[in-house]
């Protein structure tokens, strides 16, 4: 369990499948709840562990956001190539029907989807979603669309789907650019 649920009893906080019941999550807090389950689990991988299983009902939001409900023992030791497949499901079910930047939504599906069909190292994945946030606030902070959408006046050279596949592509699959990109995100 994370040290976000240690400090909030259970009873105080909410599963994240009782807050989707509510109405749907604005895409900033489902990028955050997803970053900080991102960070839980690839912390438990790093030494060797698998939570087991990642569903909306094992994950806990309070105050000092999402954490992964303490089970008493499904954490065990394991790969986490299960978790990773499960992460990707409860990605996609949180961002089902968000509002938001079209083409942001579809990374971020294109994400959920190869977490549960290849299932990337979690570190990967972590990276991923921190680039996904920072292109979301920044857009959101300048109150323009974001970095991702093709401006109306004059097409890019590249289609910005293919450009943002492209990056995303490279951070995921590129060692070096994954470290530099970790050791920028770990310093801020």
């Amino acid at each position: 369990m994370s040290t976000n649920a240690a400090q909030v009893s259970e009873v105080d906080q909410e599963s994240l499948t009782e807050r989707m019941a509510r109405g749907r999550l604005p895409l900033a807090e489902a990028l955050r709840y997803a970053t900080q389950i991102a960070t839980s689990l690839r912390d438990l991988h790093l030494h060797g562990l698998a939570y087991g299983a990642v569903s909306s009902q094992l994950i806990l939001l309070g105050p000092a956001g999402a954490a992964l409900r303490n089970t008493g023992g499904l954490t065990h030791f394991g790969d986490g190539r299960q978790d990773v497949m499960a992460f990707g499901a409860v990605l996609d079910e949180m961002v089902r029907g968000v509002d938001g930047p079209e083409d942001l939504l579809a990374e971020i599906r294109n994400l959920a989807i190869r977490c549960q069909e290849e299932a990337p190292d979690m570190q990967q994945v972590l990276i991923a979603l921190r680039l996904l946030g920072l292109q979301s606030r920044q857009a959101a902070s300048e109150g323009r669309k974001p970095i991702l959408a093709r401006p109306p006046e004059a097409p890019p050279k590249r289609d910005a789907k293919e450009t943002v596949r492209l990056r995303l592509h490279m951070a995921l699959h590129w060692k070096p650019l994954a470290n530099l990109a970790a050791l920028a995100l770990s310093s801020k």
